[in-house]
């Protein structure tokens, strides 16, 4: 059987490895830190339970590099951790989407070429140093960041499905959502087909993908597509996003089912109010908070989309037209266009509105 293990970070807090420990975990991979020598500030207090508990542990380290050299100090970095702890398991190089926009923003763009060398610098030196090198990517950039003919080490592979899509990783890390008790909180969980130091371990069974998700800071709808093995457009369609560029922390998406299923979508228009729009369905605004992942009920944005309860209807919107209103105004006050205003009102000049007149908006 595969080797059940998860990776932490400082997102987990304190965790209490006692109880992680009787629940079945059999390694873990510590995040050392982060870019130019930023060590996460959870690294000692978790690698010192680990050692103590005899919990085999390896270290990643979050790349913020854009050239090779940067590459090699992250990898010094993580050696310099190792070397103050009995580490058995590999240390990881860790390449995201937030590796390649830092590198935008200093000028340089992270293709194939330049991931797939920073990637072999830090193991090499990984290696050099005597320790297991590994390195860490998702489906997205496993086909579009590695040349992966190039990269001799063992793969760490992200992809939050019921199977993962490809073959001869190391390690597979199934989900971001797991629950284990001692941690509070979600945490990532992973299977290891190596027993570092015993050689391969059996596939275990497969893991299920999430119902939901909720969106977090950095968060964009083709990363969490890429995450999960799925697509833009089909997260898109299970959740009414009509503009897959917007999406916003805490907002809960669907994962699974299908797109008419159980739901109605509701797009925010200048000038709702949650409570308005709860009134408007037959529901309440503390529904569509719990249901949408409002934290804020008094914070919602025009162009927004709000999940319905399932069997809510909508009823006719009326606005009373007041002095120095335009049609104009009103349609773009609630998104709405003039014609639309006019065959709902049977308004033939949109020119004549009369303030005190009750028009339907929608």
């Amino acid at each position: 059987m595969a080797l059940n293990g998860i990776d932490v970070s400082r997102y987990q807090g304190a965790i209490d490895w006692d109880q992680v420990k009787k629940a079945g975990i059999s390694f873990a991979m510590l995040r050392g830190g982060y870019g130019q020598n930023n060590v996460d500030p959870y690294f000692h207090q978790n690698a010192a339970a680990c050692q103590r508990l005899a919990i085999p542990f390896g270290i990643y380290w979050f790349s913020y590099a854009y050239t090779t050299q940067m590459a090699v100090r992250e990898a010094e970095y993580c050696i310099a951790l190792a070397k103050q702890y009995k580490i058995t398991w590999p240390l990881a190089f860790d390449l995201e989407y937030d590796t390649v926009r830092y590198g935008a923003q200093n000028g340089v763009t992270i293709g194939k070429t330049l991931a797939t060398d920073m990637t072999i610098a830090f193991c090499e030196k990984v290696k050099s140093a005597g320790y297991i090198p590994m390195y860490y990517t998702n489906l997205d950039y496993y086909r579009t960041m590695f040349d992966t003919g190039r990269l001799p080490y063992d793969l760490w592979f992200a992809q939050y499905a019921s199977a993962p899509s490809i073959t001869g990783m190391a390690m597979w890390q199934y989900t971001s959502t797991g629950k284990v008790p001692g941690i509070s909180g979600d945490c990532d969980k992973n299977y290891s087909y190596k027993d570092y130091g015993k050689g391969t371990a059996e596939p275990g069974p497969a893991p299920s993908v999430p119902k939901e998700y909720t969106v977090r800071p950095g968060d964009t709808l083709s990363e969490i597509a890429a995450r999960f093995g799925t697509t833009v457009s089909r997260l898109a369609a299970l959740n009414g996003i009509a503009d897959p560029d917007k999406i916003y922390v805490g907002q809960v998406l669907r994962l699974t089912g299908s797109p008419s299923q159980d739901q109605t979508v509701y797009t925010v228009k200048a000038g709702d109010t949650l409570s308005g729009i709860a009134a408007r369905f037959g529901t309440t605004y503390q529904v569509l908070a719990q249901l949408n992942g409002i934290s804020d009920p008094d914070r919602i944005y025009p162009g927004q989309t709000l999940r319905i309860p399932s069997g809510a209807q909508a009823s006719a919107q009326y606005y009373t037209i007041r002095p120095g209103d335009t049609l104009s105004g009103i349609a773009a006050r609630f998104g709405t266009t003039v014609r639309r205003l006019q065959e709902l009102n049977q308004i033939s000049d949109p020119n004549k509105i009369y303030a005190g007149n009750r028009i339907r908006i929608s």
